[in-house]
C-alpha cells in the first residue's frame, strides 16, 4: 500500500515534474502525473460552514445561533459543545433530531483556461453552477446521572461533512465534479459536579471518516469527452474533548471547552479512467482535523429573558499543504495554507409561556480557505448566520424542538491550477464564488 500524507515542509512539487523550492525537473509516469494532478484536491477542498465543520448538533443551540453553546444546559446536546454541562442538567434526558441543509454557491466562469504546449488561452467553457444539493444530518443525545455528583452520555453526531456535485459540462469539471465527505462520532462523555458552582467535564471521540471524490481528465485520445479521476478513502481515529462550566451566580454561567484535534490515516484506491490509460492504484492520506476552543456566557437576566453569547477559535492552520503518494511511488505536495478562524454568536431566549420558549441569534463565521488557493470544491467565504428557534411542551416532560437559519456570504475568488507533464498541458480554473445557505431543524427533547 503506497502511503500519503499531509505535512508542512514548506515544498512545492507538481504533476509537471518542476520542484518549485529550486526548479529541478522531476520526471513522472504520464499514469502518476494525471492522478496525482487531480489527486491534489484530496483534502484541499471539502469545506462547508467554516472549513467543513458542522455546528448542527442541537436544534436548540442552532436557534441561537450556537450563542452560548458551551455555557448552557438546557438539553442532553449541550454535552456536544461543553461535556461539563451534564452536571447541570435535571435528571436523565433524550433528544434528538435532524437538519435539512440547503447551501446554494453560484460558481462563475472568470476565465478559465488551458495551456497546450505552445498555445495558452485556449478557453475552458461548460456551465456555471451551484454544486450543492441538500443533504440531511442528524444527532441523537442521551444523558444521565450516576450519583447526583457524577454524569454519564453518549452523542452520536456528524462534526465534519459536505456533499457536492456538479453537472458534468461545469466549467470547473477539472478541478471537482463530484465530492462526498462525511466524520460520523460516536462520543461517551462524564462530568463532575465538583461544587456547586464548578463542574468538570471529558468526552472520548470515536471517528469514522470516508470520503469519495471526483474530478474530470482532459482527454488527449479524444478531445471531445472527458476521462475521469475517482478517489476513495475511509478511517477509524479516536479523538478527546475537555470542558469547564463555572457558575458564580444562579443567573449567570460561563463554560470553557476544547475539542483536541484528530488525525485520519484514510486509505483506499484512486483510479483513473482514460480509454487505454485506465488503472487503478492503492492510495493513502492524512487527513488532519483542527483544534477548537470555545468559551460561552448565559446571563438569565429576569426570569423569562436570557442573554447569550460566544466565541470560537478553530485550528485550521495545521493544514498547510496536501502531500499525496500513490502505489507507484509519484508524489505530489500542493500548498493550501488554510488559516486559523474565529467564529462570534449573540443570541437570546425568552420564554413567552409556561411551555412555549422563543430564542433567536446571530453569528460570524470565518473561511480557512485563502484566495490563492480556493477550489470549486469549497467555494466557501466568510459569512453571516441568522437564526430564530423555539421550544414547545407537547406534555410536562417531552419537547419539540424548531429552527431556522439563513446564510449571506461573501463573494470570492477561485483559483486552482493542474498540470499534466506528459501531455503539456496545464488547466487553470478561475472563477467567482458567492454563497447563501438554509438550515431547517426538527428535534425533539425529553426528561425521564
Amino acid at each position: 500500500m503506497t502511503k500519503a500524507r499531509f505535512i508542512g515542509d514548506g515544498t512545492l512539487q507538481d504533476p509537471t515534474g518542476i520542484d518549485h523550492s529550486t526548479g529541478r525537473s522531476r520526471r513522472l509516469t504520464c499514469g502518476a502525473a494525471l492522478a496525482l494532478a487531480l489527486g491534489m484536491n484530496l483534502w484541499a477542498g471539502v469545506a462547508h460552514a467554516g472549513g467543513f465543520y458542522l455546528d448542527e448538533r442541537s436544534v436548540r443551540a442552532s436557534g441561537r445561533a450556537y450563542a452560548g453553546a458551551a455555557a448552557i444546559a438546557d438539553d442532553a446536546g449541550a454535552q456536544t459543545y461543553n461535556p461539563a454541562t451534564l452536571a447541570a442538567l435535571s435528571g436523565s434526558q433524550i433528544s434528538g433530531g435532524g437538519y435539512l441543509i440547503m447551501p446554494r454557491a453560484r460558481v462563475r466562469n472568470d476565465g478559465s483556461h488551458m495551456d497546450v504546449g505552445p498555445f495558452t488561452g485556449i478557453p475552458v467553457g461548460g456551465a456555471d453552477d451551484q454544486g450543492f444539493d441538500p443533504q440531511p444530518t442528524g444527532y441523537l443525545h442521551l444523558a444521565t446521572p450516576v450519583t447526583p455528583d457524577f454524569w454519564l452520555g453518549l452523542s452520536a453526531s456528524v462534526p465534519f461533512g459536505l456533499k457536492d456535485e456538479y453537472d458534468a459540462d461545469f466549467f470547473g469539471r477539472y478541478d471537482s465534479t463530484r465530492s462526498k465527505v462525511a466524520v460520523i462520532e460516536l462520543a461517551p462523555s462524564i462530568a463532575w459536579a465538583a461544587t456547586p458552582q464548578l463542574s468538570l467535564g471529558a468526552t472520548l471521540s470515536v471517528q469514522r471518516a470516508s470520503v469519495t471524490l471526483v474530478n474530470a481528465v482532459p482527454n488527449p485520445f479524444d478531445p471531445e469527452s472527458d476521462g475521469s479521476f475517482h478517489v476513495k478513502g475511509k478511517d477509524w481515529s479516536v479523538g478527546y474533548a475537555l470542558g469547564v462550566l463555572w457558575r458564580p451566580a444562579p443567573d449567570f454561567s460561563l463554560g470553557l471547552s476544547y475539542r483536541g484535534a484528530v488525525d485520519h490515516r484514510m486509505t483506499g484506491s484512486a483510479a483513473l479512467d482514460l480509454g487505454p490509460m485506465a488503472t487503478t492504484q492503492d492510495a493513502a492520506a492524512d487527513l488532519r482535523l483542527p483544534d477548537m476552543i470555545t468559551l460561552g456566557l448565559a446571563w438569565d437576566v429576569s426570569e423569562r429573558l436570557t442573554l447569550l453569547a460566544g466565541v470560537s477559535r478553530f485550528g485550521w492552520d495545521r493544514f498547510k499543504e496536501v502531500r499525496l503518494e500513490l502505489e507507484d511511488g509519484s508524489e505530489l505536495v500542493s500548498p493550501e495554507n488554510f488559516r486559523d478562524t474565529w467564529s462570534v454568536s449573540l443570541g437570546a431566549e425568552w420564554k413567552a409561556h409556561d411551555r412555549l420558549t422563543l430564542r433567536g441569534g446571530v453569528q460570524w463565521d470565518e473561511t480557512p480557505t485563502v484566495d490563492a488557493h480556493r477550489s470549486t470544491r469549497i467555494p466557501d467565504a466568510d459569512r453571516l448566520w441568522l437564526a430564530v428557534g423555539a421550544s414547545y411542551g407537547l406534555t410536562e416532560n417531552l419537547w419539540l424542538d424548531l429552527s431556522l437559519s439563513h446564510m449571506f456570504a461573501n463573494t470570492e475568488p477561485i483559483n486552482r491550477a493542474i498540470a499534466y507533464a506528459d501531455f503539456a498541458t496545464t488547466i487553470v480554473t478561475t472563477g467567482t464564488t458567492r454563497a447563501r445557505s438554509n438550515i431547517i431543524g426538527v428535534g425533539l427533547s425529553s426528561k425521564f
